[in-house]
């Protein structure tokens, strides 16, 4: 560190007696004084000091709070989605199955008629593409719900500002 030409004492301010020779003042009298001054100082020094510390330690303890709440949050969510993105499965697979198991009357009658077999199978594909369709109907209500659960969560713990919303978010 470099000090100014201005914090230099100038060499007739080294010269000068630090009590006036004429002074009432006696040296013991200045350094009890002097003494007091910097005891004083060293105990504001030293209650800055554990100020500071007691910030210090109360900010780490809110940190790591503020982590393992947002760690439970986290873990509360993914189970929802998860939870969720089951249910659909095992909705989806319960169709599917029904749909496969269930009894062709048509296919039943026309047996040995190829036109009834290209007709059982086209009743068979329309009912899937109905069933796929109900499943992509779901699958859209379904991420609308857990759109209306994120961004009200998001909302909740101060992710959003007024102009934006979840889909808007980005990692940049």
């Amino acid at each position: 560190m470099r000090r100014s030409d201005k914090s230099w004492l100038e060499f007739d301010d080294l010269t000068k007696p630090f009590l006036a020779p004429g002074s009432d003042e006696t040296v013991t009298a200045v350094a009890v004084e002097l003494r007091d001054r910097m005891t004083k100082v060293e105990q504001q020094v030293l209650a800055q000091y554990t100020a500071t510390a007691a910030y210090a330690t109360l900010s780490q303890q809110g940190v790591e709070q503020a982590r393992a709440e947002a760690r439970a949050d986290l873990d509360r969510a993914q189970s929802t989605v998860f939870g969720l993105l089951d249910t659909l499965r095992s909705e989806v697979n319960a169709r599917l199955t029904a749909l496969e198991n269930r009894p062709d009357s048509r296919a039943a009658s026309l047996t040995g008629d190829v036109s009834g077999k290209v007709a059982a199978m086209e009743e068979r594909m329309r009912a899937m593409i109905g069933a796929l369709e109900g499943c992509v109907r779901e699958n859209m209500l379904l991420r609308q719900q857990v759109d209306e659960l994120m961004r009200r969560q998001m909302e909740h713990d101060g992710w959003l500002v007024s102009s934006g919303s979840a889909s808007e978010l980005s990692l940049q």
